[in-house]
């Protein structure tokens, strides 16, 4: 499988930023048959056919390590964008009061 990487920068605490992204599991699950596991207290995996992730939350950063199978691999970049533009929306929406 070929490898990739994505970093998405963020202003939060971690807690907040993995709050987030547990908010949007759902979605993964639901629109995309993703089976989405938290492995470590920061380490999230997503897979699903064709497609594995380690997303990882740090202070200033969402970093996530994603392999897709060869099927996929001719839409790597579009994968990447969606997935930024994605990510960018959730950690940078104001907070919910």
């Amino acid at each position: 499988m070929p490898k990739y990487e994505v970093d998405i920068p963020h202003s939060l605490d971690v807690a907040e930023a993995k709050q987030r992204l547990t908010g949007a599991t759902d979605k993964l699950q639901r629109d995309y048959g993703a089976n989405c596991a938290w492995k470590t207290d920061n380490e999230l995996t997503v897979s699903r056919k064709g497609l594995d992730a380690r997303v990882t939350v740090e202070p200033a950063k969402v970093h996530i390590d994603l392999n897709l199978g060869f099927l996929l691999t001719p839409f790597a970049e579009k994968i990447k964008t969606g997935i930024a533009r994605e990510l960018t929306g959730i950690l940078t929406k104001p907070a919910a009061n």
